[in-house]
């Protein structure tokens, strides 16, 4: 299992847990309108030095700041 970071639509952060060989997350807007929104790894470094991998999907561009801040809240 994985947990994804789910933004969408400009709705709060949801994380969702999905198994490993899922790759995109469906979601519809008000209007009815379907996306398959693309799950991606995005690598985070510590200043430790550790590397902790995460998965985020999402209907917009996200900033660095908006991903560890989600990572932060729920992971």
């Amino acid at each position: 299992m994985k947990k994804v970071l789910v933004f969408f639509n400009a709705q709060p952060v949801e994380v969702i847990k999905t198994t490993k060989i899922v790759t995109t997350i469906l979601r519809n807007y008000p209007n009815g309108e379907e996306i398959h929104l693309q799950i991606m790894r995005v690598g985070i470094h510590s200043i430790t030095g550790d590397h902790n991998e995460i998965y985020v999907a999402s209907d917009r561009e996200l900033s660095s700041e908006e991903i560890i801040s989600a990572v932060k809240r729920f992971l």
